[in-house]
């Protein structure tokens, strides 16, 4: 049984060791040639200069130019209140719509205008009884010039002793008493100037009690100075309101103001797109660029567009989403809307703000065409180049470029994988 069993390894081993020399045979050495890669078929497009113009998408709400709140500069009771004076109302420029009592003024008024009267009346007797004195002196100074030549011609008698002493005395006596009323006189004359000053000062301050207590009369009325759409109402009639209450606010709607929020990068492409600003004075002016913009209200499938004028920046940056406001207003005339197909702008609404800037030549791509800041380009050799470049800003056209790039260059707009530069490519037009 041991014998056969030998006999089989043998033919085993045998097999073995024939597999293994053809395994590690050497292979036959095989001509071989280098293969030239084929061309790349791709979609090519000019490059070419065309005037654009960074396009900004910005958003923001509307709010009134204008708004006005009424307070109460006096107080007293409503005796008046406009039926339509309420919240959302359209009311006409010059409506009356709050009256206060002016029982308590319209007496105040009176009085001011009677102490008025009574100075004015000073300052007329005052300038009368200058004219009386005025007239007195000149009369009592010719007596006393008659006083003094009967003085005279008494002491030449009493010199030839014709008369008494006595007499002589009280004809002196009565010539001082003529001169003294003439002095008065002057001296009542003199005074007259500063009285009439002072006279004239009180005056003065009783016309402005007048008018103070005229323009409080006033102030008990309220009538609207433009058209407005009523926003708050604070007060009802019969109520009593103290100084310095709201009573209500109105909003001016001819002149709508949308504070559009933008990031300040969008700000730099925007103002880098003039080549100047314009100024007023000393101090720059947005409004005199003259950017063409727009405003859209979206709502589901709807939408309104305004055509809209950019005015000024704010002062302020919003250090939350790092966006500056730019003021852009729009005209409108509430009395000519129609609220289905052109609604007005109201208050609080929240608006796209569409901003275009300054218009220059660029190299404008479309967007698949730029590739992480990079473009394909065909050169003249039929074979592929890439080029880095700066995306400035993109709109619905594409995407405006710069970079070390030259008009009429082929831009390669099909995608290749891998990118060799170098490797061969070619057009369509090249196939034809």
């Amino acid at each position: 049984m041991i014998k056969p069993r030998k006999l089989l390894f043998v033919p085993a081993f045998a097999v073995g060791i024939i597999i293994l020399f053809i395994a590690t045979r050497p292979e036959p050495k095989v001509a071989t040639q280098d293969i030239e890669p084929a061309s790349r078929l791709v979609e090519v497009q000019a490059l070419e200069l065309s005037d654009s113009a960074p396009k900004i998408l910005a958003f923001g709400r509307v709010s009134p130019k204008t708004s006005l709140q009424a307070v109460a500069e006096v107080s007293g009771r409503i005796i008046y209140k406009h039926p339509d004076l309420e919240r959302g109302r359209f009311i006409n420029q010059g409506t009356l719509l709050l009256e206060i009592d002016p029982s308590e003024y319209e007496l105040k008024l009176a009085q001011a205008q009677a102490n008025l009267r009574a100075s004015e009346t000073q300052l007329t007797r005052i300038d009368q009884e200058e004219r009386n004195y005025a007239a007195t002196l000149a009369l009592e100074k010719q007596r006393l010039k008659l006083s003094q030549g009967e003085l005279a011609r008494k002491n030449q008698l009493k010199q030839k002793n014709l008369i008494s002493s006595s007499e002589l005395e009280l004809e002196k006596i009565s010539y001082l008493g003529q001169q003294k009323l003439v002095q008065d006189l002057e001296n009542l004359i003199k005074l007259l100037p500063d009285d009439r000053l002072v006279t004239k000062a009180q005056v003065n301050v009783d016309q402005a009690k007048v008018d103070d207590a005229q323009r409080e009369l006033s102030k008990t009325k309220f009538v609207l100075p433009f058209d407005a759409r009523i926003a708050e109402v604070s007060v009802e009639q019969d109520q009593v309101v103290n100084m310095q209450l709201v009573m209500f606010e109105a909003q001016r709607m001819d002149t709508m103001v949308i504070d559009a929020q933008l990031s300040l990068p969008d700000l730099r492409r925007l103002i880098e797109s003039y080549t100047a600003i314009p100024r007023d004075g000393e101090f720059p002016e947005l409004s005199k660029l003259n950017m063409q913009a727009k405003v859209i209200l979206r709502s589901a499938d709807i939408s309104f567009e305004w055509p809209a004028k950019v005015t000024r920046l704010s002062d302020t940056v919003n250090p939350d989403q790092a966006t500056i406001g730019l003021f852009l207003e729009v005209k409108q005339d509430v009395k000519t809307v129609e609220v289905g197909s052109n609604p007005p702008l109201s208050n609080g609404m929240f608006l796209e703000a569409h901003i275009e800037g300054g218009a220059s030549p660029r190299f404008v791509i479309p967007e698949r065409a730029l590739r992480e800041g990079k473009i394909y380009v065909m050169t003249k050799d039929k074979t592929l180049d890439i080029k880095p470049v700066v995306a400035l800003y993109r709109s619905s056209e594409g995407v405006a470029i710069a970079g070390d790039i030259q008009p009429g260059e082929q831009l390669i707009l099909s995608d290749l994988i891998p990118a060799v530069v170098g490797m061969r490519v070619h057009s369509l037009s090249d196939e034809g």
